[in-house]
Parts: C-alpha cells; structure tokens; sequence
C-alpha cells in the first residue's frame, strides 16, 4: 500500500494524453505534476522528488530517450515508465536500454497503467 499523497511526473506533448493520465492518477490517490515539454520535465525532475514519471517517448520529431538517460542520472531509483503510441520493438528495445523501467504501449488500458506504476514504486521502496 502506498503511502497517501505521492507524487506522479507525467509527460506528454499530447494535451488530451496528460489530461487523461492526470485524471487516472489523481483518481488513484497521487499528486501529479503534468509537463508538455522535456525541458519542463527535466526543470521539475531537478526541483521536486517523485515517485515514479510516465514519459511519453515522442515529442514531435524527437524522442526521450536521451532524457531518460539525464532523468537515471539524477534520480538513480525513480521508476520510469514509458506510455508510449510507439509501438516498433526496436524503440521500445532502446527506451528499455535508455533505463526505463518499463514500455506500454498506448491505448493501453488505464488499469493496467497504473498497476504497473504501483508495483514498481512498491518495489522500489522495498528495496531502500
């Protein structure tokens, strides 16, 4: 069981994308702080702890993945998950490279977006 009130980075460039991921979340007991951009999101990775981030892997013609190699560097332990419509084995074998946690693959179900969140961040804490 986690803790009340943990907070959620989610990233997406898609606005309808973040809305729904924020909604989920927030339904699910967690703050979420919502980014558009990656420079926003690397701004609030250095400014805020959290829990786990949900990373969008395509950000108009360019991908996250040099991102989340910056994010594994400043927050070793945070999961990251990628939420991705990207669905080619090859990038989701170099975001998996790149450090992430795990690959979904949107439209997904919402359930099992944040099933997947909640364990890792579960395993993560068991492992401190």
């Amino acid at each position: 069981m986690k803790p009340s009130k943990q907070t959620i980075l989610c990233v997406d460039d898609d606005k309808d994308n973040l809305e729904l991921i924020t909604f989920v979340f927030e339904n699910d007991g967690f703050e979420v702080i919502a980014c558009k951009s990656l420079e926003d999101c690397l701004f609030q990775i250095r400014q805020n702890h959290f829990a786990a981030i949900v990373l969008d892997n395509r950000f108009g013609n360019r991908t996250s993945l040099e991102v989340c190699k910056e994010i594994r560097s400043l927050k070793p332990t945070t999961p990251i998950i990628f939420y991705s419509g990207e669905a080619r084995q090859a990038e989701i074998d170099k975001a998996l490279q790149a450090c992430g946690d795990a690959y979904l693959v949107k439209p997904l179900g919402m359930d099992i977006l944040t099933e997947t969140v909640n364990k890792l961040i579960q395993k993560t804490q068991a492992a401190v």
